[in-house]
């Protein structure tokens, strides 16, 4: 009897790797777990994007009409209505036991050169990169993910827990507001920009040779008459502050 049970176990894991080979082979395309697509939506004045983990692109380009592409495991719902665009990961999760790799996934959002009154984007461990984008409130919110805003003309609001901060501004914006609980943070002034900086602290450091010395600790800033006030919180990191060359 032992010998019929072991025989029937055996038959049962090779016929089980054959028709899992033949399900690897001839597996159909919509069994992968990729989702990927690619649109155009009419110009909107509120962006509004809320993410797990994929990476966002922010692209200013010259058309009419925003454009948006992306790949990720689970497809997305993009919302459109009362002058506001939503994007959000859908609840329809796709399950399958081949893996896709994610070294290409990413949303990436093409936005025409507009004004747009509030664009906010929040991902617990996606990468931000946001281009130069004119919007009179710009919203990054990231668990470990980094953030990287360039050319920056916008009221700017940026936080993260663990991530690295990167803020270049081309026009200081008065009020903006940098936040980061352990990570790294840095800003990139534009040349013979007049700024007051409240930096905050418990055990960071502010570096920079705009002025001698390093600070630690809380500390007022003044560079070059300090004309628009930036609030900057770097709880346990380093902020280095330098002019663009």
């Amino acid at each position: 009897m032992e010998k019929i049970v072991n025989r029937l176990l055996i038959v049962s894991l090779v016929m089980a790797a054959v028709l899992g080979g033949a399900a690897f082979l001839f597996r159909n395309a919509e069994h992968d777990p990729i989702q990927e697509d690619e649109m155009t939506l009419p110009l909107c004045e509120y962006i509004d994007i809320d993410l797990l983990r994929l990476d966002v692109d922010i692209i200013p380009y010259d058309e009419e009409k925003i454009r948006i592409s992306y790949k990720n495991d689970v497809p997305l719902d993009i919302e459109v209505g009362d002058n506001r665009i939503s994007i959000t990961e859908s609840d329809e999760f796709v399950i399958s036991i081949f893996a896709g790799s994610t070294a290409e996934y990413g949303l990436y959002m093409y936005l025409p050169r507009e004004i747009y009154r509030e664009i906010s984007v929040t991902t617990g461990t996606g990468n931000v990169n946001v281009g130069r984008v004119d919007s009179e409130r710009l919203s990054i919110i990231t668990g470990s993910g980094d953030i990287s805003c360039r050319d920056t003309v916008s009221l700017t609001y940026l936080t993260t827990t663990t991530g690295f901060i990167s803020l270049d501004f081309e026009t200081v914006a008065a009020e903006t507001t940098l936040l980061s609980r352990a990570g790294d943070a840095e800003i990139i002034l534009p040349p013979n920009s007049s700024v007051a900086m409240d930096f905050e602290t418990d055990t960071g450091e502010c570096v920079t040779d705009l002025i001698s010395g390093n600070i630690y600790g809380s500390f007022m800033y003044s560079f070059n008459g300090g004309d628009k006030l930036i609030h900057a919180t770097v709880e346990k990191g380093t902020l280095t502050v330098r002019r663009r060359e």
